[in-house]
């Protein structure tokens, strides 16, 4: 990898769609990192559509491609070969070869990946690596995944069609378990795909067992597009819109869909028995695998990993612990795979551009200029609703109260009580300012307001709880490169926010009901704060936290020592006589 300048390209492809992640690496380090998927069964279509894309916001050309998917049927075999010599011997690298070597592969197949899965000798047992031994014998352990050739050729076929060359293929599975497995830790991995649901179960040794079920979404999208008579594509997207693995009673009063005439409970009718048959052959074919290795962990992938309840379906069918990381799991291990096997040439690299630097360091010492000091970021946002936001003086006296980011809200008067804001009102900051606009949504049907928000161009766009598909739409806003957001209302739990949390950029915390400016902080909110910032130390996750109401110069202390990042003012600031001084009043005080 061209560590100076370079790009490089990681793909999933899968059978109902395509998802890819960019990466610009400048002077040894990522610069830009992007994320974009494209959901259609053309996958020469979805493959263009995520290249092109993901070079846009990264601004290059990929350099280089590796391949992640469904890359069809596949089988997994364990074989001991073993080596004698007439008397002691060390042990080459080519030795072991010679064994690889030896691997039969059924007709039809060929082997993706070969794991050593234990070293044996008379005298030395489970070694990591033989080579370097003196022994008569070698007793080898490998496990090979081997994939069907004519299924392997098609998806070679559909990337030279799309003008991509890769460098090299995956096995998804392979992947996860060297992004997340930790060490001394057995994982069952499960990824509930389009075409087939694949299982394994890892140990620190490799793969002990893996399957391959060839039943999967689109099986469950077809037998719903026969039995309600609609279009599979139709059958498709209302699937993934409203399936769910623990319906809710009033299912069947809802429709599934504003074109058709039945319900969410007819869909789950058809969905929820495939996704038991799914679970019942996972539990037949692994039982004996479950019961001799014993898994602690079940870390749950793929599109059907989205469905609403199903961490919860699949921890129940197998009592074992699980973690659903999302339909994109599989393109960020192979992302975060790729880099980390550059760390040996990034250390080097880094290292002697360091020793460059201090270098040039000394030289232009003799020549220094007192640089300019950088601007202060002023973590303050005030609210559009307590502006002319039509007046060119507004944004001047933004500019000069330090201000970078904006919030703008826009109300349907469906999910609140009020009309305000609006797209159009929106374009119209956008032409005005390129300060960071910070969109919250208070609105129904958050996936229509939020795409029409970025078109607009919002930076970030927070989506209200308890909104028909909220999930989507966060997926939505993150496929188009713009943070996304959810807001939560002071009457709402933050319990609600575990099936999403590690898929956001923001939390906001309303501290007043959603709707009027100039409402009366309620401090029990102050809680929340304390919750997801706990929360966000405990896990790693990078969210940030911001807070929305009755921010004046007093609450504002109250936010910063709860653990809040951004806060939101619009009456406080709008009603003082001197902007930028009520601006600094708002900051964290330092101790």
């Amino acid at each position: 990898m061209n560590l100076f300048d370079s790009a490089f390209l990681c793909l999933d492809i899968g059978t109902s769609g395509v998802r890819g992640m960019g990466h610009r690496v400048r002077g040894g380090r990522l610069d830009k990192s992007a994320v974009f998927s494209v959901d259609s069964f053309d996958t020469v279509f979805a493959i263009k559509s995520v290249i092109d894309e993901l070079e846009r916001m990264v601004g290059a050309r990929f350099d280089d491609a590796y391949v992640t998917g469904n890359f069809g049927a596949s089988i997994f075999d364990m074989s001991a070969k073993s080596t004698k010599w007439n008397g002691e011997h060390k042990i080459t690298a080519s030795d072991v070869r010679a064994q690889i070597a030896q691997i039969s592969v059924p007709d039809g197949y060929f082997p993706m990946h070969i794991i050593p899965l234990r070293y044996d000798t008379p005298t030395a047992r489970n070694m990591v690596s033989p080579v370097g031994y003196t022994d008569r014998q070698l007793i080898s352990a490998f496990g090979t995944i081997m994939y069907q050739r004519d299924a392997f050729e098609s998806v070679s076929t559909k990337l030279r069609h799309a003008h991509i060359l890769p460098n090299s293929f995956y096995d998804p599975q392979w992947l996860l378990n060297a992004a997340l497995r930790q060490k001394k830790q057995t994982v069952m991995f499960l990824d509930l795909g389009a075409e087939f649901t694949s299982v394994s179960i890892w140990m620190d040794r490799g793969p002990v067992w893996h399957a391959k079920i060839p039943l999967g979404g689109t099986h469950i999208s077809r037998d719903i597009s026969e039995k309600l008579h609609i279009g599979f594509d139709d059958a498709e997207r209302i699937k993934r819109a409203v399936a769910c693995l623990y319906p809710k009673e009033m299912d069947r009063f809802t429709p599934a869909d504003t074109a058709y005439e039945f319900s969410r409970g007819d869909i789950n009718d058809i969905f929820l028995p495939h996704m038991v048959e799914i679970a019942s052959q996972i539990a037949n074919a692994s039982s004996g695998a479950i019961a001799k290795y014993h898994p602690t962990k079940i870390i749950l992938t793929g599109g059907g990993a989205t469905t609403d309840g199903a961490t919860e379906f699949i921890e129940n069918a197998f009592s074992i612990p699980t973690e659903n990381i999302g339909g994109d799991a599989s393109v960020r291990a192979l992302s975060a795979f790729i880099w980390n096997a550059e760390a040996a040439h990034r250390g080097a690299y880094l290292a002697r551009h360091d020793r460059w630097a201090r270098r040039w360091a000394r030289i232009t010492k003799l020549f220094h200029h007192k640089q300019k000091r950088r601007t202060q970021f002023i973590p303050i946002m005030p609210g559009t609703l307590c502006f002319n936001m039509r007046k060119q003086s507004t944004y001047s006296m933004f500019r000069a109260g330090g201000i970078s980011m904006i919030h703008v809200d826009i109300m349907d008067g469906f999910y609140v009580d009020r009309v305000a804001g609006g797209i159009p009102e929106l374009k119209l900051i956008r032409a005005h300012t390129d300060a960071h606009l910070h969109v919250h949504l208070m609105t129904e049907s958050p996936s229509v307001w939020a795409a029409d928000a970025v078109a607009a161009g919002a930076n970030t766009v927070i989506m209200s709880t308890n909104t028909s598909g909220l999930r989507a739409a966060v997926r939505g806003v993150r496929a188009a490169g713009v943070r996304a957001g959810v807001a939560i209302n002071p009457e709402t739990s933050v319990d609600i926010l575990k099936p999403i949390l590690r898929d956001l950029d923001e939390v906001m915390i309303m501290t007043v009901r959603p709707g009027a400016a100039g409402q009366e902080f309620q401090t029990e909110c102050l809680k929340k704060i304390e919750i997801l910032a706990a929360t966000r130390r405990r896990y790693g996750l990078k969210f940030v936290i911001s807070v929305d109401g009755g921010v004046n110069d007093k609450t504002a202390q109250m936010c910063w020592a709860a653990g809040a990042d951004l806060l939101v003012s619009g009456s406080y600031l709008a009603r003082s006589p001197d902007f930028p001084l009520a601006v600094q009043s708002l900051l964290k005080k330092q101790k």
